[in-house]
C-alpha cells in the first residue's frame, strides 16, 4: 500500500493503519510542505502491522529514528529517506531479519556499533548523508552492498581502504 500526504499531520491518524493488520508492504511518501508542520509524527500504531515486510518513509520532518520500527520482527527491507535524522539508535540491530537498509538523504553523521551484528543485512545505502566513519567494524561482515553515492563528500581514500578490508562487498562511492 502506497500513501502520499500532502500538508497533514499523521499523529492523529493511526486507527486508519490498524485496519490493514495483514500489510505486508508500505510506502509512506509526503510532499516537502510537510515540513512546514509542527510536532510531526508518524503514527506508533504502524508497529503493530506484525507482518510488513517493507516499509518506505519518504520526504518526512523525521527528526529521531520511529522507535516503534523495532518491535517489527518480520521487517526485512526499510528505506527513511529525505529525513532529518542524524543517527540510527543502537536497537537497530534488533530487527534480526533485516536484509535491506537505507538511510538515504539526510544528515545521518554516525551508525551504531551494533549495526556489525546483523548479520542478515545484505545492501545498505548510505547515498546522501554526511558519515564521516569509515571503521570497517562498523559495517556487518556479510554485506553484498553499500551505497555511498550522492554528495561526494567521502574521501576516496576513505572508500579505497573500506573497499580493501571488504573485497567481497560491492561499494558505490
Amino acid at each position: 500500500m502506497s500513501l502520499i500526504f500532502y500538508d497533514q499531520n499523521l499523529k492523529d491518524k493511526g486507527e486508519i493503519f490498524l485496519q490493514f493488520s495483514n500489510l505486508k508492504v508500505l510506502e509512506l511518501l509526503a510532499s516537502p510542505s510537510i515540513y512546514y508542520l509542527n510536532d510531526f509524527e508518524i503514527p506508533s500504531e504502524i508497529g503493530n502491522l506484525k507482518k510488513l515486510k517493507k516499509i518506505s518513509v519518504l520526504n518526512f520532518p523525521l527528526k529521531t529514528f520511529p522507535e516503534w520500527i523495532f518491535g517489527i520482527k518480520s521487517l526485512q527491507y526499510l528505506m527513511l529517506r529525505g529525513s532529518d535524522i542524524t543517527e540510527i539508535p543502537n536497537s537497530i540491530s534488533r530487527l534480526e531479519k533485516l536484509k535491506t537498509l537505507r538511510i538515504e538523504n539526510c544528515k545521518l553523521s554516525k551508525i551504531p556499533k551494533t549495526l556489525s551484528q546483523m548479520k542478515n543485512l545484505k545492501i545498505l545505502g548510505l547515498s546522501d548523508t554526511l558519515l564521516a566513519d569509515f571503521s570497517v567494524s562498523l559495517f556487518p561482515s556479510n554485506l553484498k552492498e553499500i551505497s555511498f553515492s550522492g554528495t561526494g563528500i567521502y574521501k576516496k581514500d576513505h572508500l579505497e581502504h573500506l573497499k580493501a578490508k571488504m573485497p567481497k562487498t560491492k561499494i558505490y562511492p
